[in-house]
């Protein structure tokens, strides 16, 4: 059956790099500053320590082993502290190789995702993987075979893989907001399947449930009727698409359409009705 998570990701688009791992004296007391012009997301991750990470007005403690995502729009730093200390320094070497002996063990990158994110991955300020110990075990073995990657002559296209793991991890550990309702979970896994959509009927057999439960839980939890949802969640790429540059009429070829105005039909069912999905609640950081 589909991974619904991963159509939704998949459909929006998503494009994570890994930048570095930070170098300091050991010991030491650090704050990095990140632009705050960044275009987009922010992730970060600690192999080693305890570490300080803040947004604007807002700081967080990140354990060993957590990481956290945050939105580009206002200034946003990490230190070993939540004072403003001077910025990582190294001035330690190893005695026997001459080495700098100056890794942090705090890894960060970028995270970029598509123009429909707002839509159907509507991300908080602040997305961390506290709380969430499933998580914290993925995100500590990611980072250890992040770092291992360093001693690689071309590390770049492994460490961007397992970054992406990394975002993929906490977007997983906070969950869209219409993927909540675990209840739900095998119809919109059905729903992300190619081939015809499923029925109503075929929806309430998979989950269980009678044709008008289905119906009550999906307006409820989503927003829409299954079949609004089906078709919104199948025409997320196409939307994404035209939002990136795609001609109309190439769209329609690579998508099935039979023309352009079935396209253009389509859409504006999917539009008229994409107000009423269920987006998250007002709070700004959420773990």
């Amino acid at each position: 059956m589909a991974d619904a998570l991963r159509a939704l990701v998949d459909a929006v688009g998503l494009d994570v790099a890994y930048c570095a791992e930070l170098e300091a004296d050991p010991d030491s007391a650090w704050t990095h500053h990140f632009p705050t012009a960044r275009s987009g997301h922010l992730w970060i991750a600690t192999q080693s320590g305890s570490i300080w990470v803040g947004r604007g007005d807002e700081t967080e403690l990140l354990q060993r082993g957590n990481a956290a995502l945050i939105a580009p729009g206002a200034p946003a730093w990490i230190g070993t502290s939540s004072a403003d200390d001077p910025p990582p320094r190294v001035c330690d070497t190893d005695a026997s190789f001459g080495l700098p002996f100056h890794k942090s063990g705090v890894h960060h990158g970028s995270a970029r995702f598509g123009p429909l994110a707002s839509e159907a991955l509507p991300l908080p300020d602040f997305v961390s993987t506290i709380e969430h110990p499933v998580a914290d075990v993925d995100v500590a073995l990611t980072l250890q075979h992040m770092s291992e990657q360093a001693a690689h002559r071309w590390p770049g296209a492994q460490q961007d893989a397992l970054a992406r793991m990394l975002v993929v991890t906490l977007v997983a550990a906070w969950r869209p907001p219409v993927l909540r309702d675990n209840s739900l979970t095998r119809c919109i896994n059905a729903m992300a399947e190619p081939g015809p959509p499923p029925t109503v009927p075929e929806l309430a057999a998979l989950a269980n449930i009678s044709p008008s439960t289905l119906l009550r839980r999906f307006r409820a939890e989503t927003g829409l009727t299954p079949d609004e949802f089906s078709r919104w969640l199948r025409t997320l790429e196409v939307r994404t698409a035209l939002r990136l540059g795609t001609e109309p009429a190439d769209a329609a070829r690579r998508f099935g359409f039979r023309s352009v105005k079935a396209l253009r039909r389509t859409l504006a069912r999917v539009e008229a009705s994409a107000d009423r999905i269920v987006r998250a609640g007002p709070g700004r950081w959420i773990r």
